[in-house]
């Protein structure tokens, strides 16, 4: 027989002839072929299943999938087995509302049980257990949409990925993250996130985000559809692109102004942005689409316009920056220039009307008054 070890504990592997290279080669291109195979079928099932019901394809999948890869079936036990035929004998022949309950039947009859069971041989409990995998086998599980169910299993399988990120980067020094978000709106399951501390920094500070917002974005990115090819044959009312751009700018100022530890509100004032916003908290919306100054979304034009800087403010080629303490010098200098040259970049503060008003009426009421005492005189 050929040595297959060298004296250093090297495998070795024999040298092939030009006919085992090629049987060889034809086994893997059979089992290519069959695996491909198979998975053809699996997709072409999970559509056919999908479309007989009414169902959605990833929907079908996730039920196709749920009680394999998600999550492990609990080892049989001999004990349970075992009760679960005694007391299968006792309800024999009893009708639904007479049937004894398990724990009463466990309390009532604990002693007997225990010395029944401890008199069984291994054949005799293995048959009970063979009963049970017949019953799990047998079973139909009737498919549903259980949200809750999915979010537990996910959490489960999530939390013992943490473990065993955590002791796999503590043994071998390993650095990395991942991210895990829902499919689908109709799914419950929250973020799923581990960041190992190099890598939290390294998104921080190279990507200039925190690690759980980008996990949110990636979320709404995929239940939005946004990564899917647009099929509908509608478009999106112009309101709703006028509302999602002032969305996105108002959210990108927040996230701004609390970086610099802006504790208040602060509403975006496309009236006067100049002075409330630029100049007061020392950012400015840079990559602005269009010439001028920021304008509110819904005075920008048409639906053409507003869906370029929808565009540019989810590309994040127009965005929120910070301005340095020279730059916003030199920014509030140059404003004052343009308005002393004429232009309105200053907008002023509109007149209250409610004091004119009231103190006509007033002066009414008191005119109205002295005209009364004059002709009562």
């Amino acid at each position: 027989m050929a040595r297959t070890t060298t004296l250093h504990g090297k495998r070795v592997r024999p040298k092939l002839s030009s006919g085992q290279k090629e049987e060889r080669r034809a086994r893997q291109m059979k089992l290519a072929s069959d695996i491909a195979s198979a998975r053809g079928a699996y997709a072409q099932e999970a559509r056919d299943i999908a479309q007989t019901h009414g169902r959605s394809l990833k929907w079908t999948r996730v039920q196709l999938l749920m009680g394999q890869n998600l999550r492990d079936r609990r080892r049989i036990n001999s004990w349970n087995a075992f009760i679960r035929a005694k007391l299968r004998e006792v309800n024999a022949g009893r009708d639904r509302g007479d049937r004894v309950k398990l724990t009463q039947f466990v309390a009532q009859n604990k002693d007997d049980l225990l010395v029944a069971y401890k008199n069984l041989t291994p054949a005799q409990q293995e048959a009970y257990n063979a009963e049970v995998q017949v019953a799990r086998d047998t079973k139909v599980v009737i498919a549903c949409s259980n949200p809750k169910a999915v979010s537990h299993t996910v959490s489960a399988a999530f939390a013992n990925m943490d473990r065993e990120w955590t002791a796999l980067c503590a043994q071998t020094g390993l650095e990395g993250f991942y991210i895990a978000v829902r499919g689908t709106v109709e799914d419950l399951s929250e973020p799923k996130v581990f960041f190992t501390q190099k890598a939290e920094n390294f998104v921080r500070t190279v990507l200039d985000i925190e690690p759980r917002r980008l996990a949110l974005r990636l979320e709404s990115w995929v239940v939005s559809g946004l990564d899917m090819p647009n099929t509908t044959k509608y478009q999106r009312p112009l309101n709703k692109l006028i509302s999602e751009c002032r969305a996105l700018i108002q959210e990108e100022l927040d996230y701004l102004l609390t970086k610099k530890k802006v504790s208040t509100n602060v509403k975006m004032n496309y009236t006067n942005y100049e002075h409330q916003i630029v100049e007061r908290y020392g950012v400015m919306l840079t990559g602005w689409p269009f010439s001028g100054a920021v304008r509110n979304p819904s005075k920008i034009g048409g639906r053409a316009e507003v869906e370029k800087l929808l565009d540019a403010l989810n590309s994040e080629t127009c965005k929120w920056v910070r301005l340095t303490d020279e730059e916003l010098r030199a920014r509030v200098i140059h404003n004052k220039e343009r308005q002393a040259r004429g232009e309105t970049v200053y907008q002023p503060r509109r007149t209250r009307t409610i004091k004119a008003s009231t103190t006509h009426v007033r002066t009414s009421s008191v005119c109205s008054a002295t005209s009364a005492d004059s002709n009562s005189d």
